[in-house]
């Protein structure tokens, strides 16, 4: 499995199903370019789990930046 920025939710979507939870927020404030962000949340901490942050809106996201651990 390849993952990698600039993926669509589509392809996240067939590669690890729906997600546990979803959240969004403002990203970018530390280079004070704020832009509005959803991030998807899988599986349970602190064992295997992935989160995928996403820029765009809702039916164009655009992979931002993720995190996969797995045990």
């Amino acid at each position: 499995m390849k993952i990698h920025s600039g993926m669509s939710s589509d392809e996240i979507l067939i590669l690890f199903g729906k997600p546990k939870s979803i959240s969004l927020a403002v990203c970018g404030s530390k280079s004070n370019n704020l832009w509005n962000c959803t991030t998807w949340k899988y599986g349970d901490f602190p064992y295997d789990h992935a989160k995928f942050t996403f820029s765009g809106e809702h039916g164009s996201y655009i992979l931002n930046d993720f995190k996969v651990d797995r045990d």
